[in-house]
């Protein structure tokens, strides 16, 4: 399903960006758009360490159901440690291969997942499948492509995103993923970016967390050496501390609903 692969030590990366403050921010406005009630039934696909399942089941409350699914066997035992309401529960899976019923849930939604997905057309119409009736989806994804970051040595900022874009299966999901959508038969009603901005060097924000993530993953696949990595890695810091900073990535939400 991605080209990403999560040991203990990914997950524990993948986890300090979770708590960040720009994804908690994410987690918020992602709520914000699925506007649940209680009694409500939600699939969450590519459900990671299942923060947002945490927060979606205690709005949906007992007499709702909360699922999440996910590829990694890592990400679902974690999310098993921290959730311990009855009415969630967690599966491996592949989100081109939902393990539910049809007609099942009156929510899913997917948080920068399906651009790590190949057969993406498998991926939304199994989405389709296990929606109700006028059930609705939100899904997120980051146009990598489109990524601003500042350094005083372009050539080498290029070489390290150059070189991170094999993480996914599609860097630029974005552009054309509400054709995707509406093949598989959702009306799609909605299409709104979510940008991260960061202007200022703080451990919290996203910009700063992924840092290690990125190199992690590039040195892993031996993509660029340890030497031109360090020196990425401390220009920004450097650029931090002079107040010169900056970072944007666009993510873009689409609200899409089974008729």
């Amino acid at each position: 399903m991605s080209s990403m692969t999560y040991d203990e030590a990914a997950t524990e990366r993948l986890e300090a960006v979770y708590r960040g403050s720009d994804v908690m921010a994410q987690r918020s406005f992602t709520l914000g758009l699925l506007d649940l009630k209680p009694g409500e039934r939600v699939l969450d696909i590519g459900s990671g360490p299942g923060f947002l399942c945490q927060e979606i089941a205690t709005r949906v409350g007992p007499t709702g159901k909360v699922k999440g699914i996910d590829i990694s066997p890592v990400m679902v035992e974690r999310s098993l440690l921290r959730n311990k309401q009855e009415w969630i529960r967690f599966e491996i899976a592949s989100a081109t291969a939902l393990p539910e019923s049809s007609d099942t849930y009156d929510a899913v939604v997917s948080t920068q997942v399906l651009e790590y997905v190949h057969d993406i057309d498998s991926a939304c119409s199994e989405a389709f499948r296990v929606l109700k009736p006028c059930g609705r989806g939100v899904f997120l994804a980051t146009d990598w492509e489109s990524i601003a970051w500042f350094s005083r040595n372009p050539a080498r900022m290029k070489l390290v995103l150059d070189a991170f874009a094999s993480h996914c299966a599609f860097t630029t999901l974005p552009r054309f993923f509400a054709s995707h959508l509406r093949k598989a038969g959702f009306r799609v009603e909605r299409i709104q970016s979510f940008p991260i901005l960061n202007t200022s060097w703080n451990e919290q924000f996203y910009s700063c967390q992924v840092i290690p993530f990125i190199s992690a993953y590039i040195r892993g696949q031996a993509l660029l050496s340890d030497e031109t990595l360090n020196a990425w890695e401390d220009e920004l810091r450097a650029l931090g501390t002079s107040g010169d900073y900056y970072f944007l990535s666009n993510r873009v939400f689409f609200e899409a609903r089974k008729l």
